[in-house]
């Protein structure tokens, strides 16, 4: 019996559950969907963050309004700011996610999270407006792998893909949360239920136990057996079952990380593949689009209103989310991220080809007008399928859990400049190369997208972590490794 078998047969022992029962698969999964629901409530409020740009800078722009001649440069900076500090954010839960438990970070970012609502609902001035964007980023820096590392710690090899890709279905449901409020509420209204919220997400996760397989990696046994206790239900069978379902995670985290291994493929392919499912993710355009949606219907003059064109767009957005949710664990990754790809560039197509005919001719809006909205919901759906989720589910999956937290601030960290790049020159772009060729450039860098995956990207699905990294070996290397794993043993 290895050093790490009797750690958990004495634990057992001590719980009264020694005797050796076989692995069941039928798994009792409620209150690992209640965790992770808690987790990702964080993520609605990140989906509130993104989607306040749109309709909060038009409102802001109405008569009547708090601030009066707000500029494009303004409302340029309002949706962008979150995206730079969200680096810091990134990295700062990168290390204390490690440090002090992925649950703990969620609950110590909930009081500056709640705070930079309250702070832009009650702005007196424009500056103010600022302050509070730029600490909503760093909160939801801090929730972008913090959230992801705790779902897919607390998630069977079975529904890892279902809770995983949950992260875009949240993020949507908090953008569709900003969309619909924005046609009844003020924009300071809108940062008031943004605040509510994240009251309510700190409140759930309150009740949460802190992640199994970090609690393990700490030696605090009692506590992650404590922790499946909760997420299992009282008649699970022993942790030697819960740690073969989650890739056996008590062998993974008596490891620590270490720059060196950044040098073995096991580690820098996966880093390398993460930054590039982000810089597809938001070089697709989805950031920028949807913060200016409502002024983008505006330029267009659909004969939508533009608001409801906005909300319209949002709900398909939640809607394909929960189809690609789905699919996620059925069709692969790969094969969603390539329909994905192919479909946003459709998508974009079709509005970049409107705009060449609307600028030259005169359109009957009457029986034109639907083709922006067409045009941006394929663009929409396609992203909620595949580019929208895959990277927040395929980074963690890629990783053992020592390592995990490292890889996913590096990939946040990445991201969230690429957000920024996106959404501060989208305006400036849309002057270079016009309205409808922004939407060229984008589908451009999504068939880039789609001829990545074809080369580069692997497979994951139902995959243990341990699959997944002799997936980045060489031959070479998969034989010592499987000759290392025969003499331990």
């Amino acid at each position: 019996m290895s050093v790490q078998e009797e750690k958990l047969y004495t634990l057992n022992k001590n719980h009264g559950t020694a005797e050796s029962i076989p692995l069941v698969k039928t798994l009792k999964l409620g209150k690992t969907h209640l965790a992770a629901m808690a987790a990702l409530l964080n993520i609605v409020g990140l989906g509130m963050v993104s989607g306040f740009s749109a309709p909060g800078t038009a409102d802001m722009k109405r008569p009547g309004s708090r601030f009066t001649n707000i500029t494009n440069s303004q409302v340029t900076w309002i949706a962008s700011l979150p995206s730079i500090t969200a680096i810091f954010g990134n990295l700062f839960s990168g290390y204390f996610s490690l440090k002090l438990g992925r649950k703990a970070v969620l609950m110590y970012v909930s009081g500056p999270y709640l705070a930079s609502w309250l702070i832009i609902a009650y702005a007196p001035s424009i500056h103010w407006i600022y302050v509070g964007r730029l600490l909503s980023g760093l909160c939801i820096g801090a929730c972008s792998v913090a959230v992801p590392a705790y779902v897919i710690e607390i998630a069977t090899i079975e529904i890892r893909g279902l809770l995983g890709s949950c992260f875009q279905l949240y993020y949507a449901i908090g953008v569709l949360v900003m969309m619909s409020f924005g046609i009844i509420l003020r924009w300071s209204w809108l940062a008031i239920t943004g605040a509510l919220i994240t009251a309510v997400a700190s409140l759930l996760m309150y009740f949460m136990p802190e992640s199994p397989a970090w609690l393990l990696s700490k030696g605090r046994d009692s506590e992650a057996f404590e922790s499946i206790r909760f997420l299992k239900g009282r008649h699970f069978d022993s942790i030697q079952e819960y740690s073969a379902t989650v890739d056996h995670i008590a062998e993974e985290t008596l490891k620590t990380i270490s720059i060196q291994e950044f040098q073995e493929p096991q580690l820098y392919k996966p880093v390398v593949l993460a930054i590039a499912l982000m810089f597809f993710q938001q070089f697709s355009g989805v950031s920028a689009l949807m913060a200016y949606t409502v002024e983008i219907f505006e330029h267009a003059e659909s004969s939508l209103d533009p608001s409801i064109a906005a909300a319209v767009i949002a709900v398909v957005q939640v809607i394909a989310t929960l189809i690609g949710s789905t699919l996620m664990d059925k069709a692969g990754r790969r094969k969603l991220y390539l329909v994905s790809g192919v479909f946003i560039t459709v998508g974009l197509l079709i509005l970049g080809v409107y705009g060449i005919i609307y600028k030259k001719y005169v359109l009957n809006q009457t029986v034109f007008g639907w083709i922006p909205l067409a045009g941006f919901i394929i663009f929409v759906a396609s992203f909620s399928l595949g580019f929208g989720p895959i990277p927040y589910l395929m980074t963690p999956e890629f990783v053992p859990v020592h390592s995990r937290s490292a890889v996913l601030a590096i990939a946040g960290i990445f991201s969230s400049a690429f957000l920024f790049i996106v959404t501060k020159t989208f305006d400036d772009l849309r002057t270079f190369v016009s309205d409808y060729g922004v939407y060229w450039v984008y589908g451009f860098f999504s068939l880039l997208g789609c001829l990545f995956c074809w080369l580069c990207l692997p497979e994951t699905k139902q995959k243990s972590i341990r699959e997944i990294q002799q997936s980045f070996l060489s031959d070479i290397d998969k034989e010592q490794d499987f000759i290392s794993s025969y003499e331990a043993i």
